[in-house]
């Protein structure tokens, strides 16, 4: 299908329906804000059902209002979502809470953003993406 607009050939098959539930690990930083943006837009064009996930030091984590505060775009446009706090035990990361969710839920696709690691350098710096990515029992898409 041609979109009028641009003249651009988009598709219109079966990606509305392989992308049904969509999870979205979401941090206070700047990159983060590319996720939002791509989730956004699946929800627009295919009707994806949006789940923003924070990992939580604790329950009290001040960050969880700089989270809700990225959100607001979603909220302007009018996009229903999930917004789910997992707080971390005790020998936990980040990583293994989302796993966690993943394998609790269950989810068509993960979008992640990423600080820009890559190879050798993700592992030595604990990449929550690439760790994800390993692990799921679904598809990650990594955004840089």
């Amino acid at each position: 299908m041609v979109n009028k607009e641009n003249g651009v050939e988009e598709p219109s098959y079966t990606l509305a329906y392989r992308f049904k539930k969509i999870l979205v690990p979401i941090i206070p930083q700047p990159h983060a804000q590319q996720a939002i943006d791509v989730a956004i837009d699946l929800a627009q064009r295919y009707g994806s059902h949006i789940t923003f996930l924070y990992v939580a030091k604790s329950r009290d984590d001040p960050l969880i209002k700089e989270i809700k505060n990225m959100l607001k775009k979603v909220d302007e446009i009018g996009i229903e979502y999930v917004f789910k706090t997992r707080v971390m035990e005790k020998g936990e990361t980040p990583s293994s809470e989302i796993i966690k969710e993943l394998s609790e839920e269950r989810y068509d696709l993960v979008i992640m953003s990423t600080r820009g690691y890559y190879g050798v350098a993700a592992l030595i710096y604990e990449s929550t993406s690439i760790t994800v990515a390993i692990a799921a029992n679904t598809s990650v898409l990594i955004l840089r």
